[in-house]
């Protein structure tokens, strides 16, 4: 096996028992709620969020993993032996984590590190991690891995339904005028990260089903024309019985042994809120 050590970024947003397989070192973005300052991951997850929010009344924010933690990362993973790190972190139009690898990296001499952008966000970024863990797996270098994972990232689909059009308009996702018209109309808008850009596809109106049903739909003709990787996530924030009506409806195409279910972070919860629910996977 490859000695290369997998690192992600805590916005991957795997289940307990993935990070076990994978066995990644995991970097902390930060969330901050009114003075306070959390580590996501290990001080912080989506209940605790919510729960604070709702004590302090104010709107969570986030911020980057800093260049000085990756650089002491990066140190430490070579003082342990490995000959090298691959970091893979949510989209770089998304955050400034990846650029932040970057420059850790360039801080230590002597050990390669490739720092992979997934143009993704949450298991959109998981889902390369695994891929890395697979490749590694069957002996490939740290360089073919590597490349392999760039020529994924614009592949990957991650889209959600939404349901707090609050946590929206504050990340500036939906304008005030929308906000008060979505309200009265009950939208659920429809997510996609497109071309490094997270945008609102569509606002289905009444039911939540019927924007469930829509983002069914999208999944359901992209799956079928065939996939990378047979993963497929559903992803949440406290999603209820959502997550049953989505599996429910997904394994009557995917392979119930492919479809993992896992929840969203405190980082990726601050920007969407409680009841979004997503469906993720790379297309071919």
């Amino acid at each position: 096996m490859s000695k290369f050590k997998i690192i992600v970024d805590s916005t991957v947003d795997l289940s307990p028992e993935l990070y076990k397989l994978i066995d990644p070192i995991i970097m902390p973005l930060n969330v901050h709620i009114g003075e306070e300052t959390y580590r996501d991951y290990y001080e912080i997850n989506a209940e605790k969020l919510y729960q604070k929010v709702a004590e302090t009344k104010a709107a969570p924010k986030t911020s980057a993993v800093s260049p000085g933690l990756f650089k002491e990362t990066f140190e430490k993973i070579k003082a342990e032996g490995y000959t090298g790190a691959l970091f893979v972190g949510i989209g770089r139009s998304l955050s400034a984590t990846v650029q932040s690898a970057l420059l850790g990296a360039e801080e230590v001499e002597d050990f390669k590190v490739r720092v992979i952008d997934s143009h993704s966000l949450s298991t959109g970024s998981g889902l390369l991690a695994l891929r890395a863990y697979d490749l590694r797996a069957e002996g490939k270098t740290l360089d073919e891995v590597a490349d392999y994972l760039d020529t994924l990232g614009l592949k990957t689909r991650a889209q959600f339904i939404v349901d707090n059009l609050e946590m929206l308009a504050a990340g500036g996702r939906v304008t005030g005028i929308k906000l008060f018209f979505g309200r009265i109309l009950r939208a659920h808008p429809f997510l996609q990260v497109n071309n490094d850009k997270l945008e609102v596809i569509a606002t289905p109106k009444g039911k939540t089903e019927r924007a469930l049903d829509l983002m069914l739909e999208v999944a359901r003709e992209e799956i079928t024309a065939g996939l990378e990787s047979p993963r497929v996530f559903i992803t949440h924030t406290q999603g209820g019985e959502r997550i049953d009506y989505l599996y429910n409806q997904l394994k009557e195409f995917v392979d119930p042994k492919n479809i993992y279910i896992t929840e969203a972070g405190a980082v990726i919860s601050s920007h969407c809120g409680a009841g979004t629910i997503g469906i993720l996977y790379i297309r071919k």
